[in-house]
């Protein structure tokens, strides 16, 4: 299993590094992503860290985008929503937050 939280933004090729996470896995092994698109904590206008807004996903990315990368690569896929989930981020959220599930 491979499982990434909150980490593909933050990747400066972020497509390369997914396409080499399934070659790492068995057959049947499962890739986890808890990803989701959101706001910049930093609303004062400051960036979330020096150099995030260089970034391609920088502020995170849809379920959609990051589907579209990986579903070649895979069996099959499935995109969980975790918006609604308040006790994972400690009060509601209002932006989109998904757990992506792939098997090679």
């Amino acid at each position: 299993m491979v499982l990434s939280r909150h980490l593909a933004w933050t990747l400066p090729n972020p497509e390369a590094a997914l396409r080499e996470w399934p070659t790492r896995l068995r057959p049947g092994g499962r890739l986890v992503l808890v990803e989701g698109r959101w706001r910049e904590s930093g609303q004062s206008g400051a960036p979330y860290v020096a150099g995030a807004e260089l970034l391609p996903w920088n502020g995170g990315v849809s379920a959609d985008d990051l589907a579209v990368v990986l579903r070649p690569l895979v069996a099959d896929l499935r995109i969980e929503p975790l918006s609604g989930h308040v006790d994972l981020w400690g009060g509601p959220v209002h932006d989109e937050r998904y757990a992506l599930i792939a098997h090679v």
